[in-house]
């Protein structure tokens, strides 16, 4: 049974007042122009019982002030002030039904926007920020039950609001499995491409060369260009469509996203798997060159892997290797692809074919 009890007219009226006089104080304490006082006489005038709301939340808010200079409007205003012993002693109210007031707005104005089914929080715009250190990994639940995995040294901002739900992904790599709602999609915005969808399960990558990777396990989603700068990507409402033409990606194919291209292709099941093992702390590789290899695993530790030899870097390695796991890639190096590393610095490892060192060489 729903818990969620529907508003009489009047004190739906009554709470649509109090937020627009509420409005108007904001407007007030930044300045009025001429076409701003005109309706605002205008709304006083709709309804007798405005003004008188205009005037206790002015008192509530300790903005007469901005009333008395608004004498044509409100002659009465500065009469109406308290007295500065009065207000002295009210100081303490007034910073406590600021708090109130600014919730009582929020949640108002959530409540008489609502749509059937779903929570005034829902609707509530809200910015959350979410990130992981070189190695971390964390799963986040969104409040509509859409669920985020960051991956290492990651960091994605999240923003909900009345009609759209928006992550913006910074840096990193991220999975998410997005709760079903086609009256609010949601849309990931990275280096200026927006992936959306209402319902499926998608993997988002910005790699060291800036590229957008979008891997989709799960339904399908759309893929568009998104001109930064032409709005602030945080705010639900600024966000629009897309600038140009879009794609279609479907379950089983990744897009590569460069400025100006796009590459789509399918993968079979196995190779999704291998590009999602990182959410089970796996690194898989199946024939990657080792510059490749060390470029990924370099991603999940502050080490830094130096190939020594320039046709080394072109070797092919294969193999699970645990993230983060330094010794263990260093051990499968050696023994399986005959590659020695020499410690330079506590922070830095040099690799080379085995054959091109000496075995008096520090290890």
């Amino acid at each position: 049974m729903s818990n969620i009890y529907p508003l009489d007219q009047e004190r739906k009226r009554a709470a649509q007042q109090a937020v627009e006089a509420s409005a108007w104080i904001a407007k007030m304490d930044k300045g009025l122009a001429d076409a701003d006082v005109q309706a605002l006489v205008a709304w006083m005038r709709a309804d007798p019982s405005n003004e008188a709301e205009l005037l206790e939340m002015a008192r509530m808010w300790d903005k007469m002030d901005a009333l008395a200079r608004l004498s044509e409007v409100f002659p009465h205003a500065s009469q109406a002030r308290s007295s500065p012993v009065r207000r002295m002693g009210r100081q303490l109210a007034v910073a406590a039904s600021l708090v109130i007031v600014i919730v009582g707005v929020v949640i108002t104005a959530a409540t008489l926007n609502r749509h059937e089914g779903e929570s005034p929080f829902s609707l509530v715009s809200d910015v959350a920020a979410y990130e992981t250190a070189i190695g971390g990994m964390s799963t986040i639940k969104l409040p509509d039950g859409s669920l985020i995995t960051l991956n290492t040294n990651s960091r994605a901002v999240v923003s909900f609001g009345e009609r759209q739900r928006i992550v913006r992904l910074e840096r990193g790599e991220m999975h998410i499995e997005v709760a079903h709602n086609p009256a609010r999609p949601l849309s990931v915005i990275a280096q200026g491409h927006i992936v959306q969808a209402v319902g499926t399960a998608f993997n988002v990558k910005i790699d060291a060369s800036q590229r957008v990777e979008v891997l989709v396990a799960d339904g399908r989603v759309q893929v568009g260009v998104h001109e930064q700068g032409t709005a602030d990507d945080y705010r639900t409402e600024a966000l629009g469509g897309f600038d140009g033409p879009s794609l279609l990606i479907a379950q089983g194919e990744r897009a590569i996203l460069n400025a100006g291209s796009e590459i789509v292709e399918s993968l079979e099941p196995e190779e999704v798997a291998v590009h999602l093992s990182w959410r089970n702390g796996n690194l898989i590789f199946r024939g990657e060159s080792l510059a490749a290899a060390v470029a990924e695993v370099g991603r999940y530790t502050p080490v830094e892997f130096v190939i020594e030899d320039e046709n080394l870097q072109r070797l092919r390695v294969a193999g699970l290797f645990k993230a983060g796991d330094v010794a263990g890639f260093l051990a499968s190096l050696e023994a399986n692809f005959d590659i020695v590393y020499q410690r330079a610095g506590t922070e830095t490892i040099l690799l080379s074919a085995a054959k091109s060192r000496s075995t008096d060489a520090p290890r």
